[in-house]
């Protein structure tokens, strides 16, 4: 099965770095979900929560407001001024 390489940072930083299932991002333009081998995307993102669902199956939430993804063979990078710890009752 395929995986995503994912590097999510801050300007300060590394929030999560590993292999992930699926990341589903707040784009701009409305929720993103991203899975492997998809076609190489750049795009902002918006107020929202970012999901990444790890290769085990574990999911990690921050709340962002704004920044951007980039995905390019399976390799996705998403980079944000801040990211906070989503309450787990509030996803």
């Amino acid at each position: 099965m395929s995986t995503l390489e994912v590097s999510f940072v801050t300007a300060d930083r590394t929030v999560w770095t590993g292999k992930a299932s699926r990341v589903i991002v707040p784009a701009i333009d409305g929720s993103m979900g991203i899975l492997p081998q998809m076609q190489p995307t750049l795009a902002i993102l918006d107020r929202g929560i970012v999901r990444i669902i790890a290769e085990d199956g574990d999911v990690m939430q921050r709340d962002v407001v704004g920044g951007f993804v980039s995905v390019d063979h399976d390799i996705v990078t998403i980079g944000v001024d801040e990211a906070v710890q989503v309450d787990a009752n509030r996803a």
